[in-house]
């Protein structure tokens, strides 16, 4: 698709809009009419003024997609006195402001119920042009109080999201989290290795226990020693048929291998991070980096970013990096929790996923395995539906959730 030209940087009009709970309902409507002035009315609850402090963060960062380079709107917060304002309180102040403020549309989507009603009869005395924002249909509702020639369409305003606007209108930074790119030939690994544990599950499992087997001690981690790692560095990995062969191959191309006359040997510095992440990628993250191809590759997900995770947490032993990536069908962020088989409880690791995307304000979460122990679907499937996670379970509901031929 062409982009299309920048519009002009602000409307010349003023918003006057009630802040709402919903981040989006705050947002949508200020990229869809871009006014030059913003009045923003809320309540004195606490969540109310972190909702305007994020809008006052988001400008600048919405600013930086050439389609609103150059947009400044004046901000100015209109706190009422009550954590829980009347319909008078809210009508006489938005009345006021009305009065200062010729031509202001009003945007009563937000606040209580009380404090809508109040915004609507103020825009009803003075004829201004007034709105509810429509989250799940992506439209404005005229209320009918004033004349507007036209209301903007709002479902192409999607194609602006990006991971840094979605997180900073919920307060976060990008700039906290860290991610990995992803090569092609890597993620050509990933989905080779993805067919191949489809198509000969015994003979890859049994290559993976043989090679953790051969790089862990007793107690089933790496030597602390450099030249411990070396040495076995140095020796080939354990043999196998075609499809050992044909995942080596792509594992070469990727970079996680090298080959020489001895055979197929680990490409890693001697250091036990570098292996280790070597060795998670050989035995389970492929699969995130196949689901990651697929999301490339589907136009529903955008700019998916891989190993994705807070920069306190990294490093950690817990392999909870995910993938983050923006939904253009739920106008969300999403996180995406890839596992081959669950080392944790179904609880756990679910509870864990909903509570990162928690942390990045409440994204919409996608739990992939792909090989529970008997007995665990049941207990996947019941403390996703409780906790509100999609769940991809085994290998055709995966090609299901992330095919970009998937319907």
């Amino acid at each position: 698709m062409k982009p299309q030209s920048p519009a002009p940087a602000t409307s010349g009009h003023s918003l006057l809009q009630l802040v709402s709970d919903h981040a989006l309902e705050n947002l949508l409507p200020i990229m869809a009419l871009r006014p030059s002035k913003l009045l923003l009315v809320r309540s004195a609850d606490k969540s109310a003024e972190s909702a305007v402090a994020n809008l006052r963060a988001v400008v600048p960062v919405l600013a930086q997609d050439p389609a609103f380079n150059g947009y400044q709107p004046k901000i100015i917060d209109l706190p009422l006195s009550s954590t829980t304002p009347d319909i008078a309180e809210t009508r006489d102040l938005i009345a006021r402001e009305l009065i200062a403020n010729p031509g202001t549309m009003v945007n009563f989507t937000g606040g209580t119920k009380l404090m809508s009603i109040g915004a609507h009869l103020a825009a009803s005395v003075f004829g201004r042009a007034s709105f509810t924002f429509d989250h799940e249909q992506m439209r404005f509702v005229d209320a009918h109080t004033g004349r507007h020639e036209r209301w903007p369409e709002l479902g192409s305003l999607s194609k602006h999201f990006t991971p840094r606007l979605l997180l900073a209108i919920q307060g976060r930074s990008l700039d906290d989290y860290r991610h990995e790119p992803a090569s092609d030939p890597l993620r050509a690994f990933g989905l080779k290795a993805y067919e191949l544990r489809n198509q000969h599950s015994a003979a890859i499992e049994a290559f993976i226990k043989n090679l953790r087997a051969q790089f862990q001690t007793q107690n089933g981690r790496l030597p602390q020693e450099p030249e411990e790692l070396k040495t076995l560095l140095a020796k080939p990995l354990p043999a196998g048929g075609d499809p050992i062969r044909f995942l080596l191959t792509a594992t070469t191309n990727a970079g996680l291998t090298k080959s020489d006359s001895q055979g197929w040997k680990l490409s890693a510095a001697p250091e036990r991070r570098a292996i280790e992440r070597s060795l998670h990628l050989l035995s389970s993250g492929w699969l995130e980096l196949a689901v990651l191809d697929c999301l490339q590759r589907n136009p529903r997900y955008q700019l998916p970013m891989w190993s994705f995770e807070h920069v306190k947490q990294s490093g950690n032993d817990s392999n909870d990096a995910d993938i983050l990536c923006v939904d253009t069908r739920s106008n969300s962020l999403r996180l995406i929790c890839c596992r081959v088989a669950l080392t944790r409880s179904p609880a756990e690791h679910l509870e864990g996923l909903a509570a990162r995307a928690r942390k990045l304000g409440g994204a919409a979460c996608t739990f992939v395995i792909y090989k529970p122990a008997q007995g665990q679907e049941p207990l996947i499937r019941s403390e996703a539906r409780r906790l509100g996670i999609d769940a991809a379970i085994e290998a055709d509901e995966i090609v299901k959730a992330f095919s970009p031929h998937a319907g």
